[in-house]
C-alpha cells in the first residue's frame, strides 16, 4: 500500500483492522506518526464534543416554553447567528482533515496558517512522490476552479496534483519543481471562509497570496526560493476558462 491510499484510509476509518492497513501503519514510521495523530485528533474532538448538559437547563428550557417564550425570534440577530452556527459546522467538518496551529487567532482561520500546516502535514509524502503528471491530468483537477494551465514548459515538473481539504471545502493542489525544494501551490475558491493575508513565512517555509478571478493562488516555497519570481511564473501559466 502507498501513502497516498494509507493516508486516505486514516482518513476514512483510522481503526482500520485490514491486514495490509495494519502492515502499513507499523513498517513505515512516517505512517505510524500519522496514524498516531489522526487518532489522537479524534480523540480530542470526541472529549470536545461530549460537554455535559449543565444542571437545570432542561429544566430552565421548560419553564421558557411555559411562560410563553416565542419559538422564533424576529430581527437580523438570529439571522446572524443561523449563520455563524452554519460556518461553524463547515469549520468544524474541515479540521476532520486539516489540523490547525493551536495558537490561531479566534474567528475566521487564517489563510496562510491552513496552507503552512497543510505543506507541513503532507511533506513526508509529497516531498518524495512523482505521479509524473501531465498536462492533461493537471488540468482535470484545475478545471472545477475555473483555471488550467496553457503548458508545462513554464511550471516545469509536476509531482503531484490533487484536490485538498481546506476549512469551507476542497482546494486544487499542486506540487512542482523548485530551485531548491519542491513548490506548493494551491486554488482556493474566494467563497471559502478564510482571513486573508498577502505575504507569510513560518516553519521554514514561507507564501504569497494573489486574488485572481474566481479563486486565491496560494505559492508556498522554501525560504531558499525566488518566491516573486515563482508567483509571477504561475500566475502567467494560468489561463482562465470559465
Amino acid at each position: 500500500m502507498d501513502e497516498l491510499e494509507f493516508r486516505r484510509r486514516v482518513y476514512t476509518d483510522p481503526n482500520d483492522k485490514h491486514p495490509d492497513f495494519l502492515s502499513a501503519s507499523t513498517d513505515h514510521a512516517a505512517n505510524r506518526q500519522f496514524l498516531n495523530e489522526m487518532k489522537d485528533f479524534n480523540h480530542k474532538l470526541e472529549q470536545a464534543m461530549n460537554v455535559p448538559v449543565p444542571k437545570g437547563f432542561p429544566d430552565t428550557l421548560m419553564l421558557r416554553h411555559l411562560l410563553g417564550e416565542p419559538k422564533y425570534r424576529e430581527g437580523p440577530g438570529w439571522r446572524y447567528l443561523a449563520i455563524a452556527a452554519s460556518v461553524a459546522f463547515v469549520l468544524g467538518f474541515a479540521t476532520r482533515f486539516i489540523h490547525l496551529p493551536a495558537e490561531a487567532s479566534p474567528g475566521l482561520p487564517s489563510i496562510a496558517q491552513v496552507a503552512l500546516q497543510h505543506v507541513q502535514t503532507e511533506m513526508p509524502f509529497t516531498r518524495y512522490v512523482d505521479e509524473q503528471v501531465t498536462l492533461i491530468a493537471a488540468n482535470a483537477k484545475l478545471a472545477p476552479y475555473g483555471a488550467r494551465l496553457s503548458d508545462m514548459s513554464r511550471v516545469g515538473k509536476i509531482y503531484y496534483a490533487n484536490h485538498c481539504m481546506f476549512p469551507g471545502g476542497t482546494v486544487a493542489h499542486l506540487v512542482i519543481a523548485g530551485e531548491y525544494e519542491r513548490i506548493n501551490i494551491f486554488l482556493v475558491p474566494m467563497d471559502q471562509p478564510l482571513k486573508m493575508e498577502s505575504q507569510f513565512a513560518g516553519q521554514g517555509l514561507q507564501g504569497e497570496v494573489v486574488p485572481m478571478q474566481n479563486y486565491r493562488l496560494v505559492i508556498v516555497t522554501d525560504m531558499q526560493e525566488n518566491l516573486k519570481q515563482v508567483t509571477d511564473t504561475v500566475k502567467t501559466s494560468l489561463e482562465h476558462i470559465i
